[in-house]
């Protein structure tokens, strides 16, 4: 049986693309799309995808721990929060990102886990 932690990151990854295509669309229609959009939305569904991926760990780690279980998780969780603004600063200095295109993925990030899991609940 396959990680559960891999493959419920790879099913996000593959919703937060179905986003960035959106995305791509949205910014084609209103004529802002040019080279920096699809590279923000790759920035950040990388940071997505990574913060999601790094929350999985933790809560792996700290349930496997027998005491600790709390300040692995707040500290997991600053760090996350520090990589998520780190990147979204270097979406609005860096010349060849879009800002708006590195923050739609991490946001997306939300909707597009209720989303699977509306559909896993549908299956069910």
């Amino acid at each position: 049986m396959q990680d559960p932690i891999k493959r419920e990151t790879a099913r996000l990854a593959l919703g937060l693309a179905a986003v960035d295509v959106i995305a791509c669309l949205v910014f084609w229609f209103l004529k802002k799309l040019d080279y920096t959009v699809p590279l923000g939305l790759l920035f950040g569904t990388a940071v997505a995808v990574l913060n999601f991926w790094l929350l999985g760990r933790t809560v792996r780690r700290a349930m496997n721990k027998d005491s600790g279980q709390k300040a692995t998780v707040q500290g997991s969780y600053a760090l996350r929060m520090l990589m998520i603004g780190a990147a979204v600063a270097l979406g609005a200095l860096l010349p060849f990102f879009n800002v708006f295109a590195v923050i739609v993925p991490i946001v997306a990030m939300t909707p597009v886990i209720l989303i699977l899991q509306a559909i896993d609940k549908k299956k069910a």
